[in-house]
């Protein structure tokens, strides 16, 4: 009676289960990484953005890190409620790494300040600037004094340099001026500025130099001419000064009468 009783439970619990309606399957959250990535063969994805590949290894960790990095600005204009997990992701106090194009920008933007405030490079190291750059941004970290100095500051340099030349290759006439200066250890300096008329006439100017001169303990006519003249000759200059302006020192003076001499003999062989 009891097996009965028990048999017959089981076939009802049966037919009861078949009345409930299965719980349908929720469909599996797409991540939002697929927008930048595209599915590739071998488990691997590649960026819409930039064509690097990644090896996905079935989860896309490491695809985020490299949209955080590389490509923070597009990512961050996801809503949050459309990506929970990529959000979750983001908000971990991470870094930017070293290379990445949002590091790059910011390390430039702090060079300028520095060039344009005439801030010493050692402002990267004051803890005040640390802690605004930090509020600002928490995942950028601020480059040594070293790093802007050798590697930021010789970069741009560069780059401008480039910019410079192409500008001043296309001006027929350039005036500069010039004035030279003393350190406590005795060693003599030069800075020549160019002035000149832009291809939209608007007068521009631009430092060429600001460098010791060819023989520093030397402060005589010649070595101030010769230093002149190197500097006019790296920009391609020699040919288009016109005018010569700095102070009535005795030594710059004959410096510019020996160049005037110079500059005559160049139009001359012209």
């Amino acid at each position: 009676m009891d097996k009965f009783i028990k048999r017959t439970r089981t076939l009802l619990d049966n037919e009861n289960d078949e009345n409930i309606p299965s719980p349908k399957r929720t469909k599996k959250e797409i991540s939002k990484v697929w927008e930048f990535f595209k599915k590739g063969s071998n488990q691997t994805a590649t960026c819409l953005k930039c064509g690097k590949v990644y090896k996905t290894s079935g989860n896309t960790s490491n695809l985020m890190q490299h949209l955080n990095t590389a490509h923070l600005e597009s990512v961050q204009n996801i809503p949050e409620s459309l990506s929970p997990c990529m959000d979750k992701f983001l908000k971990k106090n991470k870094q930017y790494e070293n290379g990445s194009a949002r590091k790059a920008t910011i390390d430039k933007a702090v060079l300028k300040m520095i060039a344009r405030d005439v801030q010493p490079f050692s402002i990267v190291s004051d803890p005040g600037f640390i802690d605004l750059v930090k509020t600002l941004d928490p995942m950028y970290k601020l480059p040594s004094k070293t790093h802007l100095r050798n590697v930021t500051l010789k970069s741009e340099y560069e780059a401008l340099r480039v910019k410079l030349q192409d500008i001043l290759n296309k001006v027929e006439h350039v005036g500069i001026t010039t004035d030279c200066w003393t350190s406590k250890a005795n060693e003599g300096y030069i800075t020549v500025t160019a002035h000149f008329i832009s291809s939209k006439f608007d007068l521009q100017s631009a430092v060429l130099s600001t460098d010791k001169l060819i023989t520093p303990t030397s402060h005589s006519a010649d070595t101030i001419a010769a230093s002149l003249k190197i500097i006019l000759s790296e920009w391609g200059l020699l040919r288009k000064v016109t005018t010569i302006v700095t102070d009535n020192e005795a030594s710059m003076v004959k410096a510019c009468r020996n160049l005037e001499l110079c500059f005559a003999m160049l139009r001359t062989y012209n």
